[in-house]
């Protein structure tokens, strides 16, 4: 049954609709949104990482950031996160 959930949270995640809110977000949005995904990542199990939607999301974010920033790859998110474990 857990992989049916999973495999339903698949079909209910729409990747366009995604980034197009991306496109929308603050780039301080954009970081948190980031971070939090990167968090959630370190909770999938290895046997539902195939069906979880949040590395997709992870690929998207990260997309949207090198878009945003081109030629720096995550080089701004990476400063940002920097910025808040100093202060």
């Amino acid at each position: 049954m857990r992989n049916q959930n999973a495999m339903a949270e698949r079909q209910d995640f729409d990747a366009a609709d995604f980034a197009d809110n991306l496109s929308m977000m603050t780039d301080e949005e954009l970081f948190a949104l980031m971070q939090t995904l990167e968090q959630e990542s370190e909770d999938v199990a290895v046997d539902v990482r195939e069906t979880s939607d949040v590395f997709s999301k992870i690929a998207l974010v990260e997309t949207a950031i090198e878009d945003r920033f081109p030629g720096q790859l995550l080089a701004p998110y990476k400063e940002w996160q920097q910025r808040r474990t100093t202060v």
